[in-house]
């Protein structure tokens, strides 16, 4: 039996070139369907690489009680000083407590890709917002001076979007605040946006109050103590959030979605596939009627014949899922992409190129399946008479 089905899927193979049109139709449809999928689903793993790249687990985010995000939070100034003082900061050398109080504004911009208008984030930090986030790092350019009305851009923001260079004018509250600088942020979801003063955005704004306050601790296992200190508290009103947790929370939403719209590209573009390739593995299984009726007239068994036909599926669906992953590891992977205010960087992992093909050799079997039996209980009398 083992010797049959290796010669049955030596001759199946050997006869390929006979058959390349049929052949080209499998492979070819199955790169699209595994290309699209890929390409797709590059989208949310650039953003779950982001999701958890950019969180530090000695950082923690105060948060008004309740509040899901900062921007929904209001924190008076008054509660600084208390957060500051609580166990578990961070002191810089020179004493001070590693807290910024945190401030957000949004600035109307248009994609370079599409013209689409959308909104980033501005945001104000205080003195200490470098030490907080010591990810952000000036690229170019100068930093923006408390008191003026000067921002400094994230290098993602600056690439995706219009009137983002240095030397641009935004109109942002008060009046038009000028780019003086673009930072890098180890290409984090920071880059997405722009920072400047938290005092100064607050004055134009006419606001007093903070909507967050970011805090650097002694160590990751600070957080508890940290969070205990500050929730008991009875002069404060707060939540505290572990920083890799506010961003996983924070773009939740937009995973769940991007992973759905991938999951419904995915099942239909295989779903097309499969047809595609359940019709060309009956032309392939007819195109052999009179050689397959031949093996099985000198005594081979059905099975060696099916997995034959089985096995032409499944290599014909391999070869067309790798090119469709190479051809989408090679247009999509390392490029940006705006969605919303987020610029993301897209992401073709080998585990995508894993489970394409996983996904192509499913369909190849499904497809092929239906074939190979019907080719393998055909009476030999019939399939010579067909041929």
């Amino acid at each position: 039996m083992f010797q049959q089905t290796l010669t049955a899927i030596q001759l199946a193979f050997s006869t390929l070139p006979a058959r390349k049109g049929a052949s080209l139709v499998v492979v070819i449809g199955m790169a699209c369907a595994i290309g699209a999928l890929v390409a797709t689903q590059s989208l949310s793993e650039g953003l779950n690489e982001r999701i958890h790249h950019d969180g530090r687990d000695d950082r923690a985010i105060v948060m008004s009680r309740g509040s899901p995000y900062e921007f929904a939070s209001i924190l008076p100034r008054e509660n600084l000083p208390i957060i500051a003082d609580a166990p578990g900061v961070k002191h810089a050398t020179d004493g001070k407590a590693i807290v910024t109080g945190d401030v957000f504004a949004s600035v109307s911009v248009v994609k370079k890709s599409d013209g689409f208008e959308t909104y980033l984030a501005v945001v104000g930090g205080g003195p200490e917002a470098a030490a907080v986030r010591p990810e952000i790092k000036l690229f170019s350019g100068r930093m923006f001076r408390p008191g003026q009305y000067e921002v400094i851009v994230g290098k993602a923001a600056a690439d995706e979007f219009v009137g983002l260079q240095e030397g641009e004018r935004l109109a942002l509250p008060d009046g038009n605040w000028t780019i003086v600088g673009t930072y890098a942020a180890d290409g984090s979801i920071w880059e997405s946006g722009l920072f400047t003063d938290a005092d100064t955005l607050n004055a134009s704004m006419r606001n007093t109050t903070y909507k967050g306050v970011t805090v650097l601790l002694d160590s990751a296992a600070a957080f508890d103590k940290f969070k205990a200190a500050l929730t008991t508290n009875p002069m404060l009103t707060v939540d505290v959030t572990r920083d890799t947790d506010y961003v996983a929370q924070e773009y939740k939403q937009v995973n769940t979605l991007l992973g759905a719209i991938a999951q419904i590209v995915g099942v239909t573009m295989g779903l097309g596939a499969m047809f595609g390739a359940l019709n060309t593995m009956y032309s392939a299984a007819s195109a052999r009627a009179r050689e397959i009726a031949t093996l099985r007239a000198i005594g081979f068994a059905g099975l060696p014949v099916l997995i034959s036909v089985l096995a032409e599926a499944l290599v014909l669906s391999m070869v067309g899922a790798l090119i469709g992953a190479g051809v989408a590891w090679i247009a999509f992977n390392g490029n940006l992409h705006a969605i919303g205010g987020t610029v993301i960087s897209l992401a073709v992992t080998p585990g995508l190129v894993r489970n394409g093909v996983l996904f192509a050799c499913f369909l190849g079997f499904v497809g092929g399946f239906f074939p190979a039996l019907r080719a393998a209980r055909r009476p030999i009398v019939d399939a010579l008479r067909a041929t």
